[in-house]
């Protein structure tokens, strides 16, 4: 069982606000002391710009940003590094493939699949590019309790879906998809 006391106590958020509920964690999530901690030294001694400075701290930023893409690397077990791209959080990264990816694949012979309980930064970039490249945006819908009609897939996937694009639990309804099942 997760013991969320024990977790709690990592973040210092919560022994500074004991009452505090955090659930805005999509939008910012809260750091554990030792992220804090990383993040200081890093400030305090090697800031440079990553790739592109030939001095000592510049290095030192480099090498600590290839090594934290090593270590994701063997965590998510991806065959190369540089399969690893890092952004400011998840609404750049989700424009960052519905551009990039989306302009160079999509066509009006395809279809991007997403729920109706999106939140509009995995919806909004996906209406945009959509209509930019003449593909169709499908929606899987919910009932009224906010589960998606899993029963309704076969009509919604087929050979032109290009992506599915879908939030694991809605930050509105609660709702956890059944990822598992697809």
């Amino acid at each position: 069982m997760l013991n969320t006391k024990k977790i709690k106590k990592d973040f210092p958020i919560f022994s500074n606000n004991n009452r505090l509920i955090y659930f805005d964690s999509a939008s910012t999530a809260q750091k554990p002391q030792k992220v804090i901690d990383s993040i200081s030294s890093f400030y305090s001694t090697s800031n440079a710009n990553v790739h592109r400075a030939l001095y000592s701290i510049g290095e030192a930023a480099t090498d600590s940003y290839e090594n934290v893409r090593e270590k994701i690397k063997n965590f998510l077990d991806v065959p190369d590094s540089h399969e690893i791209i890092f952004t400011k959080g998840t609404t750049e990264s989700i424009n960052l493939v519905s551009n990039a990816w989306g302009r160079k694949n999509l066509n009006s012979k395809h279809s991007v699949v997403v729920t109706e309980m999106e939140h509009h930064a995995n919806l909004v970039p996906w209406q945009i590019i959509t209509e930019e490249t003449g593909s169709k945006l499908n929606y899987i819908p919910i009932d009224e309790n906010g589960n998606l009609k899993i029963d309704m897939l076969e009509n919604i996937i087929d050979q032109d879906t290009k992506m599915i694009a879908m939030v694991h639990q809605s930050n509105v309804f609660g709702t956890i998809n059944p990822i598992s099942k697809f």
